[in-house]
């Protein structure tokens, strides 16, 4: 990586991605195909290969959280810190010269010392009890050197969370209003780029002209801070921006966050930016946890933290949904944060190391699948680009942060759909990032986009046939869930409550019963746009579906609990019931299961949403 400066990223940082030759490359992909060959041949041999399977996740899972507290000590030594004082303080009277380097264009990050951060909060229509709560949080949060609020939309109906804003940081805090979003300025200054380079008959250098697209919405953000008097030192400086824009979509302003971040941090010489959403709440240590897990290793460029619900007792789906990040999050998300190639950072919870963004954000921003822009995969993809360019990405296990969780089961599942997508996206589309990084990276991969697909074949197959593809013993099974439980019992940060504890195998149920179907519903509608969930703002909250709308979203679970339930009726017929029932009792048992299983996934969930 290497600085951005007006005249172009010519000025090493000290900062910068590794550099994988290609002979590393090589050997990533033969390590890729021996890794998974040796997977396959010891599962495949095993008699309990569940269990087997969690054994070595939970091995790189205590591998990456002694890493993890390796570099935060290794920073801690350097640095004189001992990692428990308090790091908020103002970050905003550092220099002197403010108003010089607004009109500057140079931003070098190799001389900041410090591990402040930039937190930018993005969200559109949110629960105004929720976002206060939310922005609230920041006010004791160490490590947070300057907060922006991102607004999704400029209506009369998102003042709501302008006036949110103004009751939570009354001083030392100012709205700024971007007449246009700087992420379709970026592409319009790409696309015209091209455009004069194709009529002079020019060479296309893409790189060059994603710099030129940065250098100009930077220069955009200081104009508009110069132009509202905005000054980071004295006894008016601002320490909260909100800002606002017309409503797109959650890249979109991101985007605009993400540049106002790069130039407001030229000035206040920090380095870290921590990006958040509106329904999130972050601990005292969230942020500071996060970013001394990556602040001594130069070739970090990304990491997040754990999450839990804050939530959780709001409805039986909620309850359920928390011992799902509670056994499935801490295990799987640290496998490829042992090697720094995690692969996801989770949106509530992402630290960016600044330097790396620039490179990054227009690819983002402008990313096409199958000639279609895509508005979704905000977070998936920042981690690829990370990933592709040789950025290592942590995943501090042990750092919380509070988010939201949908509190009926509508929600939720339009919530994994859309996760998922951008997981098909990000794994099966971008092959190049498997030969930069460790070979666990595909091994994870393959693991999480072929077992569910597997599942649902095998599941669709016995509902038909009641022939079995697979067979796992029951024995293995309940070893796996009772050694998992034990493990998340004595090292997950994250502590379940003793009346918890009853949801764990109906959370363990309600997540991977519709997984197959969400894994292969989000394959084929793999371009499909939106937020996600329904946003929680009062007029968003009276709005209900169109009854297409909810069949779209949610009829392939209607399908999927007809299969499910008929497969488990053909099951006790050839297992439990057997000889007490006839052939045709049998289909009748078989029917009357499907059609049951189908009319109440209905009741649970498009009845309740159109």
């Amino acid at each position: 990586m290497e600085a951005f400066h007006p005249d172009g990223f010519g000025a090493p940082a000290v900062a910068s991605p590794r550099q994988v030759s290609s002979f590393r490359k090589v050997i990533n992909i033969v390590g890729c195909v021996v890794f998974f060959a040796i997977y396959w041949m010891i599962i495949s041999g095993c008699r309990w290969p569940v269990t087997l399977d969690l054994f070595v996740s939970i091995g790189l899972t205590e591998l990456n959280r002694f890493l993890n507290e390796s570099r935060r000590m290794e920073y801690y030594k350097d640095s004189g810190d001992s990692g428990d004082q308090d790091q908020e303080k103002a970050a905003l009277t550092e220099k002197d010269d403010t108003e010089v380097n607004l009109e500057k264009g140079a931003i070098d990050w190799s001389t900041s010392g410090k591990k402040e951060c930039i937190a930018a909060i993005v969200g559109w229509r949110e629960d105004p009890a929720l976002f206060t709560r939310a922005l609230t949080s920041y006010k004791d949060a160490q490590s947070c050197g300057f907060v922006i609020a991102g607004i999704d939309g400029d209506a009369e109906e998102d003042m709501e969370m302008v006036q949110v804003f103004n009751e939570v940081f009354p001083t030392h805090s100012h709205v700024i209003h971007v007449p246009e979003p700087l992420g379709e300025v970026a592409h319009q200054i790409y696309d015209q780029e091209i455009l004069s380079r194709e009529k002079a008959g020019l060479p296309i250098d893409y790189t060059e002209i994603h710099e030129i697209a940065i250098r100009k919405c930077l220069l955009l953000a200081r104009e508009m801070l110069t132009n509202a008097k905005i000054v980071f030192s004295g006894p008016n400086h601002i320490r909260y921006l909100c800002i606002r824009q017309r409503h797109m979509h959650k890249k979109g302003i991101m985007f605009t966050s993400y540049i106002f971040s790069l130039a407001i941090a030229d000035i206040l010489g920090i380095e870290f930016i921590w990006s958040s959403d509106s329904d999130s709440i972050v601990s005292s240590n969230s942020i500071s946890g996060t970013v001394d897990t990556m602040a001594t290793d130069p070739s970090i460029g990304g990491a997040s933290s754990g999450l839990f619900l804050h939530n959780s007792t709001e409805s039986a789906v909620a309850r359920m949904a928390e011992t799902v990040y509670w056994g499935e999050l801490y295990v799987n998300r640290s496998m490829a944060g042992s090697t720094l190639s995690s692969d996801c950072q989770c949106g509530p919870s992402t630290m960016f190391r600044l330097s790396a963004l620039p490179h990054i954000l227009i690819p983002w921003y402008l990313q096409t699948i199958m000639g279609k822009r895509m508005i979704i995969n905000e977070d998936r993809h920042l981690t690829t680009n990370l990933l592709k360019r040789g950025w290592g990405v942590a995943f501090a296990s042990d750092v919380l942060t509070a988010t939201d969780t949908p509190t009926n089961l509508a929600g939720w599942l339009k919530q994994q759909i859309r996760w998922s997508r951008g997981t098909h996206i990000e794994s099966l589309l971008e092959p190049s990032v498997y030969a930069v990084n460790h070979p666990l990276l595909f091994c994870g991969m393959i693991k999480r986009e072929f077992v569910p697909i597997g599942s649902l074949l095998a599941t669709l197959i016995y509902f038909f046939t009641g022939k079995a593809l697979v067979t796992l013993p029951l024995e293995d099974l309940a070893i796996r869930c009772i050694v998992g439980w034990s493990y998340n019992y004595l090292r997950n940060t994250h502590r379940l409550t003793p009346g918890t504890w009853k949801w764990l195998l109906p959370g363990l149920i309600f997540y991977h019963v519709p997984m197959p179907a969400v894994y292969f519903w989000s394959l084929i509608t793999l371009t499909a746009d939106g937020w996600g969930t329904t946003m929680r703002s009062s007029s968003e909250k009276a709005k209900k579906d169109g009854v297409w709308k909810a069949w779209w979203e949610n009829g392939f679970f209607v399908v999927w609990m007809a299969i499910v339930c008929g497969s488990a009726a053909r099951w006790l017929t050839n297992h439990v019931f057997v000889g007490l029932m006839s052939g045709m009792a049998a289909t009748y048992f078989f029917l009357i299961s499907a059609a049951l299983g189908s009319f109440f996934a209905w009741k649970a969930t498009i009845a309740t949403t159109s």
